[in-house]
């Protein structure tokens, strides 16, 4: 028998809404609809059991942040839109919080099993005839911060003086490599300066060098802005006429690729599209591997802040400790095991002897053993690993067994129920199961899971992005080392002057368009961009080779210069130094140590040398630390990043001299250059010596 169309809504909460009922009431509820369906392969076999936005990041389902996002905005009434494990999801939303009268907003399910895409799931919203004014559409996979009250007033405000101002696109800016960003995402959005209105809009295939525009936009526009440097997290404010241009137009199914590029260049529509962009809030869709690795690392490092595992979403107990460490109650760590920075670890957990785990999420009720090394890894709930283990950047899910002297190296995924016998390495990238009907009908081999282990290799059943994707950034890995730029070519690109810059063509400086105005990006700007890149490979411990690539490939993408790169490094140096709870001359030994070189590696000749102390002059009295400004002279000495003759010339120069400099250059540079010219002079007595002889 054929359902009656509103017979998949299951109603979850009455809304508890009307407790300000003195005040003016709004028109109509704010809505929300979350799309809980990703309508792609990309986290099987993981998605096997469960749905997406119900794995855990950072030991919270995805989709509590979600909510706690759409909270935030204030809207009243959410649907959850659900296709594949649409009953888990169901219950676990009427399990939670959210169905509890205290609720902010009344949560609704709509379950439609045979939605391929976002295409069928916007018609059939249509079809029930639930929107009833503008409303806020997401994935169930979105973390994000950004308060959407602002984009809210504006899109209204836009749509009072036009009608056909249908969607507001919520983006936020990044640099075209940050690493939130999926490694197959590189999306130009074309946008008028002055009213944010979206012109043109272009999902770059691969290989792809360029944009094309109908030339009639730049007559119609006065000043446009070509944007590659924009995260799009599919984050829409939109009016009630967009499910019915779906329902009108059958064939879109992408909400980007189709709906947005059709609006865009059809002239028979007549309806316009926005952007707001974010600049200073956090917003990002665990949208593949690599990003799941990413925001999971940003939320333990406080990006996402409020929502941080200390704010205990869920009935959690998590407590902050230093080098971003969070714990729970009832964990059991041995004395001789290690727990480093960045590592969460839930309730009923037990770490054993002189096992080290760093850079690692792990749920509750987990037992790992003797003598183990973890790092990067991602451990759900409910595994069990024995002594003598090594797990790299792995997603070890629910209920898994990891024998004796085992390997798990990176990108590997276990899914639910896998067992490891003794002595087993689980090659990288490697995606087990312990369903056969994903394994091409292989029952469960020993070459590699174990005599007594339990799982086979899954096939993966990938549309063509999601081959694209595969293909690109195997693994949990983003791997900037891919692109096999050699030092010898990271310090030939220093010898060209910026001004050779324009005379590159526009394809050849990278595979992505950046913004075309030069007044979007000023020193601020790159300073910002560059000071987190920084940060994250002082928290990641990136290698100097990585961490310089990096920020060469955002000085070319936002066209800054290299005094612009070393001054953000000697500003990221000075704060890591103020941060770290030692004595400051310990601090200053261990940061100048491993994070020095990383100036050097970007410093090329001796102006640049000098450049680098007038700089360092200039940061010491900003953050007050004059004190310390002797032994930076020392470390910056010592690991030839300036030598004698540039501290000399640093010395006798009049910036050095200028208002507060003076103090630094006057009491303690003169200390140094006086131990210079000493040193210099036995060197020159012991040489005269030695000749004498």
């Amino acid at each position: 028998m054929k359902p009656s169309k509103n017979q998949n809504l299951v109603k979850m909460a009455p809304s508890s809404k009307g407790l300000n009922g003195k005040l003016e009431k709004p028109k109509s509820a704010l809505q929300a609809i979350v799309l809980s369906d990703s309508y792609n392969y990309r986290f099987r076999p993981l998605t096997l059991d469960k749905p997406r936005c119900l794995l855990p990041l950072a030991n919270t389902p995805l989709i509590e942040y979600t909510f706690e996002f759409l909270a935030l905005a204030g809207v009243q009434e959410v649907y959850v839109f659900c296709c594949a494990h649409a009953d888990q999801i169901r219950s676990y939303i009427e399990n939670s919080k959210w169905n509890l009268a205290s609720s902010p907003f009344s949560v609704h399910t709509i379950v439609s099993r045979e939605s391929l895409s976002v295409g069928d799931a916007l018609r059939e919203l249509d079809t029930k005839q639930l929107i009833t004014s503008d409303f806020i559409l997401v994935s169930g996979d979105v973390v994000s911060n950004v308060p959407l009250k602002e984009v809210l007033e504006e899109h209204r405000a836009r749509r009072e003086v036009d009608k056909n101002a249908i969607m507001t696109m919520v983006v936020r800016e990044a640099s075209p490599f940050h690493r939130t960003r999926a490694s197959t995402e590189s999306s130009v959005f074309v946008i008028d300066k002055k009213t944010s209105q979206c012109v043109h809009y272009q999902a770059n295939e691969r290989g792809k060098h360029y944009v094309s525009m109908d030339p009639e936009i730049f007559n119609e526009h006065e000043e446009l802005e070509i944007r590659n440097d924009l995260i799009d997290c599919q984050i829409d404010i939109c009016s009630n006429d967009v499910p019915a241009l779906f329902t009108e137009n059958f064939d879109y199914q992408d909400i980007r690729k189709d709906f947005v590029y059709g609006v865009l260049t059809s002239d028979l529509l007549g309806k316009s599209i926005h952007c707001h962009v974010t600049k200073d809030n956090y917003a990002a869709r665990v949208r593949s591997l690599q990003t799941y690795d990413a925001i999971s690392k940003d939320v333990i490092s406080r990006w996402v802040y409020p929502f941080v595992p200390d704010s205990n979403l869920l009935n959690q107990s998590f407590t902050y400790q230093r080098y971003q460490i969070y714990k729970e109650d009832e964990v059991v760590l041995a004395r001789s095991c290690e727990i480093k920075a960045r590592t969460l670890i839930g309730a009923f957990t037990k770490v054993g002897d002189a096992s080290i785990v760093a850079n690692t999420v792990i749920g509750r009720n987990c037992i790992i053993g003797n003598n183990c090394n973890i790092d990067g890894a991602f451990l759900w709930e409910n595994v069990r690993i024995g002594d003598n283990c090594r797990i790299g950047k792995a997603i070890i899910a629910n209920d898994i067994q990891i024998g004796h002297n085992c390997t798990i190296e990176d990108g590997a995924i276990l899914a639910a129920g896998v067992i490891i016998g003794d002595n087993v390495n689980v090659t990288e990238n490697l995606r087990l199961t312990p369903h056969e009907s994903h394994s091409q009908g292989i029952p469960n081999d020993p070459a590699l899971v174990g005599e007594r282990g339990l799982g086979q290799e899954y096939h993966a059943e990938a549309d063509s992005e999601d081959e694209e994707e595969l293909m690109e950034a195997s693994g949990l890995i983003h791997r900037v080392e891919d692109l096999n730029l050699s030092d010898s070519e990271i310090s030939e690109l220093s010898s060209s002057s910026e001004e050779d810059m324009d005379f590159i063509p526009f394809s050849a400086r990278r595979d992505s368009a950046n913004t075309m105005n030069s007044d979007d990006f000023d020193e601020g700007d790159f300073n910002k961009e560059a000071q987190q890149s920084i940060e994250r490979a002082f928290e990641e411990n990136h290698s100097i080779e990585i961490a310089a690539l990096e920020l060469n490939t955002l000085r070319m993408a936002m066209n800054a210069n290299y005094h612009e790169v070393r001054s953000a490094i000697i500003l990221a140096i000075l704060k890591r130094i103020s941060y770290l709870d030692f004595p400051a001359k310990e601090s200053i030994s261990k940061v100048m140590t491993r994070w020095g070189p990383l100036l050097l590696k970007l410093t090329f000749n001796h102006e640049e040398q000098v450049d680098n102390l007038l700089t360092l002059q200039k940061y010491c009295i900003r953050l007050s630390m004059q004190k310390q400004f002797l032994q930076l002279l020392g470390y910056l000495y010592q690991l030839e990043i300036a030598e004698d003759d540039a501290v000399l010339d640093w010395y006798n120069d009049p910036r050095s001299a200028e208002g507060e400099l003076a103090v630094l250059r006057d009491n303690y540079g003169k200390q140094f250059v006086d131990w210079l010219n000493t040193a210099e002079s036995e060197s020159e007595e012991e040489e005269d010596d030695e000749d004498d002889e």
